[in-house]
């Protein structure tokens, strides 16, 4: 009997962890990965050896269907947001937040005067 009740209490300890945890799963912001690149008009005899790396991020939540936008700078730029494609909304501010409710593949475009970033995302 002892050997019965250990078992059920240790098939309990390893399931119930797994349950809670797919439960959260869709809470949880997922975050989009931007890829950003210097617009300089003037030619660098220098390569850059690494990528430019901007205070910029970019996350997806399902529970209120947006994508925000933040960034920890002080450049002024305009966001585009796409949905397949087609320009569906723009902001002239780089911190923003936009509502999306159709599945598709979302590409997000910032643009300032010093640099450019992209990402995109499935929904």
């Amino acid at each position: 009997m002892k050997k019965i009740l250990s078992f059920i209490v240790a098939f309990m300890a390893l399931t119930l962890p797994m349950s809670v945890h797919a439960s959260d799963d869709k809470s949880t912001p997922q975050p989009i990965t931007l890829s950003s690149h210097a617009d300089n008009n003037k030619p660098n005899p220098k390569p850059r050896r690494a990528q430019m790396r901007i205070p910029v991020e970019a996350w997806y939540e399902a529970d209120t269907e947006t994508i925000s936008i933040i960034y920890y700078g002080d450049a002024t730029g305009e966001v585009n947001l796409y949905l397949n494609r087609q320009l569906i909304e723009s902001s002239s501010d780089i911190n923003t937040t936009f509502t999306v409710s159709e599945a598709g593949f979302y590409t997000i475009e910032i643009m300032t005067e010093s640099w450019t970033a992209t990402g995109s995302i499935e929904i």
